[in-house]
């Protein structure tokens, strides 16, 4: 059991600093600058992006089932994670070196580290309980989500002297700005520097069970583990209505900077802001829903964060007032670090302690199964509502708007529908036991 005082254990500190670094990776690379780079600075459609990153996604959710199974046999995860990072690093870093005509290999190297990046997430999360036991992970996994987004904050200031030659308009000595390109090499870096602590510090706990599995004989075990979710009650539940959670947050992330430019007229510069801003609340809710969580049930803070999630992106659709949108980026800030901060540890305790690297192989396949759809749906929603497709013509006549607001409707709507799949999601989370009703009876 970890105390108060001991929470700043090396060992804790190096299990948090993953969160701060591979949040450098999907800030710099899914969120701000590669799919950009793609669509302006190449001129291809954003498919060419999100079908990749769709790819990448499907064959996240394909295998980490199978490999969270055999992570439970023994003590591999480190050798899991260390191995993912790596190769995500070396993929990011290598898009700097790609001819812009060779969009075919660039389009490779990030479905790689795209998949490498997802692929080490199980096992990270498995091991928060080799740091720390009980109602006390539940802090530090709070922790770690608000390193992340630190992460997130740093990784765009530690980044952008490379992409712009300065820092918030101040030049920065011997930098000239290589523009949006130049930012892979020093996301590759920064992600592996901060990365390191973990690999260094962290001792991973021993596994209760030392039985080898071939790949063959994990996917018929991870099959089993989803027949069996029975045994575990509300665990599929669970793992179903997360599918849409996670749904509606990975289209935010990904689409949140184009509903901005285009829905809320944003400037550049603005944008940047924004998405420095909605880190720092996240770091802050996280801390202190993490420190909630302790003495809250999991089940009901969750309940309250879906609650908020689907206010949020309604008024998001409506609402034209800048100080409101300003506002609006700080709670989601705080909705985001919330969910994530107790939807682990509330997996975490549905099912038993052996079966960790199993089940959080599950948690991943439902969110990388959202996060390969998500975007599709969105991208397909955005098509139909078009104002020159028959759909977008129809609702732009019945609603009677104006030429700029129709430019907007496609957006208004997809931001809807992610509204819609988180409450889809609540609805089926609502019959998911809480943990602590469970212990006592």
């Amino acid at each position: 059991m970890v105390s108060q005082r001991s929470l700043f254990r090396k060992d804790i500190i190096g299990w948090s600093l993953y969160d701060f670094a591979n949040t450098i990776y999907s800030m710099n690379i899914v969120s701000l600058y590669l799919k950009r780079y793609v669509v302006e600075d190449l001129g291809y459609d954003d498919r060419y992006f999100d079908i990749p990153f769709s790819i990448s996604m499907f064959l996240a959710a394909l295998l980490l089932p199978a490999l969270g199974a055999m992570s439970d046999q023994s003590t591999k995860k480190k050798i899991f994670l260390f191995l993912f990072t790596l190769t995500c690093c070396i993929a990011v870093g290598g898009l700097t070196f790609i001819p812009p005509g060779m969009l075919v290999i660039t389009i490779m190297l990030f479905i790689i580290a795209n998949f490498a990046y997802e692929a080490g997430q199980p096992f990270y999360n498995s091991l928060l309980y080799s740091v720390a036991e009980g109602r006390q992970a539940r802090f530090v996994s709070g922790i770690g989500v608000a390193l992340g987004y630190v992460g997130a904050i740093l990784g765009i200031v530690l980044v952008l002297p490379f992409v712009t030659g300065s820092v918030f308009s101040v030049d920065i000595p011997f930098l000239q700005g290589g523009g949006k390109v130049a930012s892979f090499l020093p996301t590759a870096i920064l992600f592996m520097l901060f990365a390191l602590p973990l690999f260094l510090w962290v001792k991973e706990a021993p596994a209760k069970v030392h039985k080898k599995l071939s790949m063959k004989a994990a996917y018929r075990d991870v099959w089993d583990g989803i027949r069996l979710t029975k045994k575990y009650p509300g665990v599929r539940r669970f793992l179903i209505a997360d599918y849409f959670f996670e749904d509606a947050v990975a289209t935010v992330i990904i689409n949140i900077s184009i509903f901005l430019s285009i829905v809320v007229g944003l400037a550049e510069h603005q944008i940047q802001t924004f998405l420095i801003i909605t880190p720092i609340a996240a770091v802050v809710g996280s801390f202190l829903i993490g420190k909630v969580a302790q003495y809250w049930p999991l089940k009901r803070l969750v309940d309250i964060i879906v609650i908020g999630w689907v206010m949020v992106l309604v008024l998001f659709v409506f609402a034209e007032n800048m100080t409101v949108i300003w506002i609006l980026g700080s709670v989601v800030g705080i909705l985001l670090g919330g969910l994530w901060t107790t939807t682990r540890p509330l997996l975490a305790e549905l099912v038993p302690r052996e079966e960790l690297g199993r089940f959080f192989g599950l948690f991943s396949l439902s969110g990388r199964a959202a996060a390969m759809i998500g975007p599709l749906v969105w991208t397909a929603i955005v098509y139909c509502f078009n104002p020159t497709r028959p759909l977008g013509q129809a609702t732009v006549e019945l609603l009677g708007i104006s030429d700029m607001d129709a430019a907007k409707l496609p957006y208004r709507v997809g931001v809807l529908s992610l509204g819609l799949m988180m409450l889809v999601g609540l609805y089926i989370f609502r019959k998911v036991p809480a943990p602590e009703e469970r212990a006592d009876g």
